[in-house]
């Protein structure tokens, strides 16, 4: 059930910038707020929705989002950037939906705007399936190249990225000063394009299997240790390559025995089921 929040998507101040209706928002103007309301509820409803794959739930939380917003913004004077920062409340309230509901979740790091490249895409009501497909392949590229990155750089982007700490709160959390988080930030960013891009232009998929053809009889001892864990990562996402190692008679099971376990760790915001 919608909770009962509506506001009307006033134009009567479509010039400001968001810095001026933040602060005319603060000093108890309604009007900005839904200047603002009208400028991202059909992105950040795009968002949920591609989140919780539900339209009455994506309303609901959407709704909710929106009025955190204004509570927050009405209960501190601290500056903000209005569109990272009404992002991250919805990441927030999705997190929050799965762990209600109990439902696990895959969710991707917006770190160059591919989570809100990717809501602009499903605004849509009633995707289409090959949308739908589509939207599915970049997800699970996006996972495996989540799991590209080190234990340090995975958890230094979920701070920042999801959970919205500083530099100075990151570093104080993990014993660091501030310009090694910016540094190690940096470089998990730089990384994880690559290994978006390799993924996705289907060259780690060719690596991959090309590996598998060359082991023998489908033994793992004829792979370095270096390529095993990297097969073992690619695998645990990729069901076509899976395919293709099982039909070549290479077991990817094997490759756990040996205690190269991938680690998908918490992911940053969508859910696909």
């Amino acid at each position: 059930m919608a909770i009962g929040f509506a506001l009307r998507a006033k134009q009567s101040q479509p010039d400001a910038t968001e810095r001026e209706l933040v602060s005319a928002i603060r000093a108890g103007d309604d009007a900005a707020f839904e200047e603002l309301f009208s400028r991202y509820r059909r992105r950040i409803s795009a968002y949920v929705f591609a989140a919780v794959r539900d339209h009455g739930r994506a309303e609901d939380i959407t709704q909710e989002v929106f009025i955190s917003a204004l509570r927050r913004l009405r209960a501190t004077e601290q500056p903000i950037s209005f569109k990272p920062w009404i992002y991250a409340i919805a990441k927030n309230a999705c997190i929050d939906e799965f762990r209600r509901t109990g439902r696990c979740s895959e969710v991707s790091l917006d770190a160059e705007g591919e989570t809100e490249a990717l809501a602009s895409r499903l605004s849509s009501p009633e995707p289409t399936p090959d949308m739908v497909a589509e939207s599915r392949e970049r997800l699970s590229d996006l996972r495996g190249a989540l799991q590209g990155l080190s234990e340090n750089q995975h958890r230094i982007l979920v701070m920042r990225e999801l959970e919205g700490l500083s530099y100075v709160d990151i570093g104080e959390r993990l014993g660091m000063s501030r310009e090694m988080v910016e540094s190690t930030l940096f470089r998990a960013r730089k990384r994880l394009n690559a290994e978006f891009t390799e993924l996705e232009s289907g060259q780690r998929c060719r690596r991959v299997r090309a590996a598998i053809d060359r082991s023998e009889a489908g033994s793992v001892t004829t792979l370095g240790t270096r390529e095993r864990r990297q097969v073992s990562r690619h695998l645990a996402h990729c069901h076509a390559c899976r395919r293709h190692a099982w039909m070549a008679g290479f077991d990817p099971s094997s490759l756990k025995r040996r205690g190269i376990a991938e680690k998908l760790g918490a992911l940053l915001p969508i859910a696909w089921w």
